[in-house]
């Protein structure tokens, strides 16, 4: 089971080097790879259907194929169940998957369908980190593009996946790291991006109202922001009420949402106004309070 934290840097912001990040303890495993991604599909789409994401990674002439499932994500935490073996070639062999996760039948009716949908190319910083209480977390710092059908998007995500230990040693790392850089949780997987990319799926929906719950009240906030990023103008009302209730709930804690969400209703260039928003660090504080407040 994969379990991790992704994290998504404000738009614009320089990328700088793991090692001018502060933590608990000396990074290990330090390296610097470029990595090249394939994802496949059939023309039906039978495995998004199944909620599964199948790629070919490349790294120089290393190939790994790796089959996502379904899983669960709340806010930035992702915990999917993940499967990973070496490939021969540039198709992948499904073969090599368990066979509990398909009959034989729909296992070759699959493989006989795969093409390639798109693309993820990306340059990554990783390291491992030993944190207190025994935990050990995974930092991989992606920047690069998502590519299809002559279409583009950036990537720019640090992800921090759980090695050993619960999830809940990734929040105080989540919160140490949002002090120093302009982060933010993120919903998406590049697999859900690139396939919205390559008009495979439709863009997500404005979330025009949302419980006060933490868990509805982030994912909802979480999504309004993205579309209005994109330039979709009906998602400001109801992020700028989000973000009010964001501040009824946490208290002392939200008044920064409360001054955003005013700014965003009386600001003639919203999307300015939420631009600097997302680069100050309570913007991604209080996303991680109501996730942590979820998984309580």
């Amino acid at each position: 089971m994969e379990v991790e934290l992704k994290l998504l840097l404000a738009p614009g912001t320089p990328v700088e080097a793991l090692s001018s990040l502060e933590f608990p303890a000396p990074l290990t495993q330090v390296k610097r790879r470029s990595l090249g991604n394939a994802y496949f599909d059939t023309p039906e789409l039978a495995l998004r259907k199944r909620d599964m994401g199948l790629r070919i990674r490349r790294v120089g002439d290393f190939r790994e194929q790796t089959l996502k499932t379904a899983g669960k994500v709340a806010g930035g935490l992702h915990a999917r169940p993940e499967y990973n073996t070496d490939v021969n070639g540039t198709v992948p062999e499904l073969e090599r998957f368990p066979d509990t996760l398909w009959t034989p039948s729909e296992r070759d009716a699959i493989q006989a369908g795969l093409k390639v949908l798109f693309h993820t190319d990306f340059e990554r910083q990783q390291a491992e980190l030993a944190l207190p209480g025994g935990a050990r977390v995974e930092l991989a710092l992606d920047c690069g593009t998502i590519r299809a059908d002559g279409r583009e998007t950036p990537i720019a995500e640090l992800e921090l996946e759980l090695i050993e230990g619960t999830a809940a040693a990734l929040m105080p790392l989540a919160r140490s790291l949002m002090q120093q850089w302009p982060l933010r949780l993120g919903l998406d997987s590049k697999a859900a991006r690139g396939y919205r990319l390559a008009g495979l799926a439709p863009e997500a929906a404005v979330v025009p109202s949302a419980s006060q719950q933490p868990d509805a009240l982030l994912a909802a906030w979480q999504r309004n922001e993205e579309r209005l990023l994109a330039g979709e103008m009906t998602a400001l009302a109801p992020l700028a009420a989000q973000l009010k209730a964001v501040a009824a709930l946490l208290g002392p804690e939200g008044r920064e949402m409360q001054n955003l969400a005013e700014a965003l209703e009386s600001d003639n260039a919203p999307l300015d106004a939420l631009l600097a928003g997302i680069r100050k660090p309570e913007y991604g504080l209080c996303q991680l309070s109501l996730l942590s407040r979820s998984l309580d």
